[in-house]
């Protein structure tokens, strides 16, 4: 199937599960099929209370939604719900037109989204794995990668071929991204030698993106749609008057995420899960909030970061009648990434939560210390550098207690003057 949805006419199939209808899930629905840019014709609503094991749905519903299709120009139909590989080709056997799940097409829309070679890599190899399990024939044009030409033995059926070839690619992609995952570690650990690392997270279109550009004063993309931001990007951001972290943003995160993306973008939510504080944004005008922070951190503990310390910042307060009684605390803040209010608070609060706290320090070197120098700017936020003589560098630097001690022990290295850098000061909560 194509990449893109774009103006394509779909006819949706929401059923609804035996506990019951959930509203804002079937609004979410169709959130996602609308992001894809494809139209929606019609919605079949179903409520069950058994699930069939061949159709998902009852045969009943089936000639009712048959009978639908015959007035309504559809391209494909689209079920909100999980569908077996069985499932699927029984549906489209009696419906007579294409049918894809949930995580079909939300792989879709990643699809779409992905920019880098990285991300375009990480959703190919979801799609291939999701598509592994419900294997027919057409994988043959991967006999064009190379490599490919004489794979098929005598005799050998052509499902076989075609699995083969489809395992081959995935094992391709899966070495190009453990090449880049040691390169994004290495870029990592650099990063990290230097400054703190604060990840935005949070439900997809609750503004992360926003919030990363009133931070870090940059220009990411910011857009009205679903899984706007699939590459993670990197800025640095001041939290007092000299003192700055690394704060990186990514994919956002949905209810029940297919499985297949979380193991495919893993090297990208590792930056996450490798964090010294989660910034978790919350959109405060959702209804379903509660339930989205909930989502959130599910996939938060899938990924091992549950134990990280997290701010949430409950986003769009410019649009909220009433303050919500949880928040403007140190851990709960209250902001509008838009117009920029409570982001001092927040800033205070990011700053109380990195430690150790910082020590301004400056020190003197010898001008041919250069091994030296390459230290100190690898343990350190260096502030400034200058020449005060022919044969003295000085630099003034930011560094935590314990490199200090390390650095202090060398002969070669003075340390003139010591201080903890900007401390908090005091916020009126009420």
């Amino acid at each position: 199937m194509n990449n893109s949805l774009s103006k394509i006419k779909t006819y949706l199939v929401v059923v609804n599960s035996p506990k019951g209808s959930i509203e804002n899930d079937n609004e979410e629905f169709i959130s996602l099929t609308l992001s894809t840019g494809a139209s929606i014709n019609g919605i079949a609503y179903v409520n069950s209370r058994v699930f069939n094991r061949n159709t998902l749905i009852g045969k009943g519903k089936i000639e009712t939604i048959s009978k639908d299709l015959e007035n309504i120009d559809a391209d494909l139909i689209i079920f909100n719900r999980g569908l077996s590989a069985s499932q699927e080709r029984n549906l489209e056997k009696i419906l007579k037109k294409p049918v894809i799940d949930r995580s079909r097409l939300i792989l879709n829309i990643f699809a779409k989204r992905a920019k880098t070679n990285s991300g375009k890599l990480q959703v190919e190899l979801a799609q291939l794995k999701h598509l592994s399990t419900r294997l027919v024939r057409g994988w043959t044009h991967l006999e064009r990668q190379k490599g490919g030409i004489g794979l098929r033995g005598p005799g050998e059926k052509q499902l076989e071929t075609d699995r083969r070839l489809l395992n081959k690619r995935i094992k391709s992609i899966e070495l190009k991204l453990r090449k880049l995952r040691t390169q994004r570690l290495t870029n990592r650990k650099s990063r990290n030698k230097l400054m703190k690392n604060v990840a935005l997270v949070g439900y997809t279109n609750a503004g992360k993106s926003t919030l990363f550009n009133t931070l870090s004063n940059s220009n990411t993309l910011v857009a009205d749609k679903m899984f706007a931001t699939l590459d993670p990007v990197f800025r640095p951001i001041n939290i007092s008057k000299k003192r700055k972290v690394i704060i990186s943003d990514t994919v956002g995160f949905i209810r029940e995420l297919p499985k297949e993306l979380i193991e495919a973008f893993l090297s990208t939510l590792e930056e996450v899960s490798s964090a010294n504080l989660i910034l978790h944004v919350l959109d405060s005008t959702d209804r379903s909030m509660l339930q989205h922070k909930q989502s959130v951190e599910k996939i938060l503990k899938e990924i091992g970061a549950d134990q990280i310390p997290v701010i949430y910042a409950y986003n769009k307060s410019d649009l909220v009648n009433a303050d919500l009684k949880t928040v403007n605390t140190f851990d709960h803040i209250q902001i509008s990434a838009k117009n920029g209010t409570g982001i001092n608070l927040l800033l205070e609060s990011i700053s109380s939560k990195i430690n150790p706290q910082p020590i301004d320090t400056i020190i003197r070197i010898g001008v041919n210390e250069s091994k030296i120098r390459s230290e100190i700017y690898n343990i350190s936020n260096v502030l400034e550098e200058c020449l005060i003589d022919e044969n003295t560098l000085e630099l003034k630097i930011q560094i935590d207690d314990k490199n200090l001690s390390r650095m202090k022990k060398n002969k070669k290295i003075k340390a003139f003057e010591s201080k903890i850098s900007d401390s908090l000061s005091e916020y009126n909560f009420s």
